[in-house]
This record gives structure tokens, C-alpha cells and sequence, in this order.
């Protein structure tokens, strides 16, 4: 049985991590996650880079998903990489894969295109399912950086069902269509 009381990054880690290990169960985890939203709202002690979204994102872990869980195994990983403060990596030459640890998440980011998703481009990134921000939607990112500039692709499981939103850290068009290209995507709007 897990306690529930005002969480911390430990505490959420040691939670991920059995799960993992099967030591506790989704259901469990589901219920522990809800009794800390219950006692502290969105006011719980974790800031941004100690996992405040990772708990939130918890309420889909019982989430079923085309064969699966919404939350796969692959998502809980990567959150323990990105509270451990592990780098991202290189995913192909000029490409790389940043953690939110890595990032100002205040940064602003452009829309710059709306990709229709034919081939799932997610599927060959290290995207990450969860919810970040309070409409709670079910959402996969990728954070990305390509000729210095920061990307974040986001793909929505809801009214935008086969879209994938490209943000940037500047609106250079001519740099956002190299990148698509390099993620070989054809068939996307520029604004």
C-alpha cells in the first residue's frame, strides 16, 4: 500500500520504479496518484523539473490505449531518465533529443507547422505520453534541437487525431522545412 502524503521527487521516483519492477500494480498507482491530487490539488510540493507533470500524467495510467496502456512502459523510463537528469542524445546526425531538464520550459515556441501524421513520425523518436499542461489533455512530445534551435513536436489524442503540432524557438520557416525533411515528413502547413 502506498501512503499518501505531500509527494516528492523521491517519493514519485520510488513509486515509477515499482511499478517497473512489478512490485506494485497500475491500479495501485492510480489510486495513490489520485489521493495525493485529492489532498493537494494542483498545489502539490514538486516543481516542473522534479516531476510535477509526471504525477498529474499518472491519471492515465489505467488508461487502456490500441492494445495497450496510454502510458506505456517506454514513458515511465523516460521519466526516470529525465528526473535523474540523464541527457538526451543524439538521434542522427544534426538531430537531437532533449529532456525537459535540459530546456527552459518558459521558453516560448512558435506554432511554425501542423503536420498530417500518414507514418506516426513519433514512433521513430523518443517521445514521451503524458499530460503537461492544466486542460489535461493526453498528449505525446518529443523535444528536439536541430541547428541550434529548439523544436517541440506535439502529437494530441483528442480533436486533433492525426496531427502533429510543430513548435520552434523562432519562426524560420527554411530551417523548420530542413528539419521536417530530415524527419521525413511531406505532407505538413507552414502559417
Amino acid at each position: 500500500m502506498l501512503l499518501i502524503k505531500m509527494p516528492r521527487q523521491k517519493d514519485l521516483q520510488r513509486v515509477i520504479r515499482a511499478l517497473l519492477a512489478n512490485e506494485i500494480s497500475r491500479e495501485e498507482v492510480l489510486s495513490w496518484q489520485r489521493g495525493v491530487v485529492s489532498s493537494c490539488g494542483w498545489e502539490i510540493p514538486i516543481g516542473k523539473f522534479q516531476g510535477y507533470w509526471y504525477l498529474y500524467s499518472l491519471m492515465y495510467i489505467e488508461a487502456r490505449f490500441l492494445g495497450g496502456y496510454f502510458l506505456r512502459e517506454s514513458d515511465l523510463e523516460e521519466y526516470l531518465r529525465d528526473l535523474d537528469a540523464e541527457r538526451g542524445g543524439e538521434i542522427q546526425p544534426g538531430l537531437g533529443h532533449l529532456r525537459s531538464h535540459e530546456i527552459d520550459l518558459d521558453e516560448h515556441r512558435w506554432p511554425i507547422a501542423m503536420l498530417t501524421d500518414h507514418h506516426d513520425v513519433m514512433a521513430s523518436l523518443p517521445g514521451v505520453r503524458g499530460t503537461f499542461e492544466k486542460r489535461m489533455d493526453m498528449v505525446e512530445h518529443c523535444h528536439l534541437r536541430f541547428d541550434k534551435v529548439n523544436y517541440l513536436l506535439v502529437k494530441q489524442f483528442d480533436e486533433q487525431v492525426g496531427q502533429v503540432l510543430l513548435l520552434g524557438g523562432n519562426r524560420d520557416k527554411p530551417r523548420a522545412e530542413q528539419l521536417l525533411a530530415l524527419l521525413g515528413v511531406t505532407d505538413y502547413m507552414l502559417p
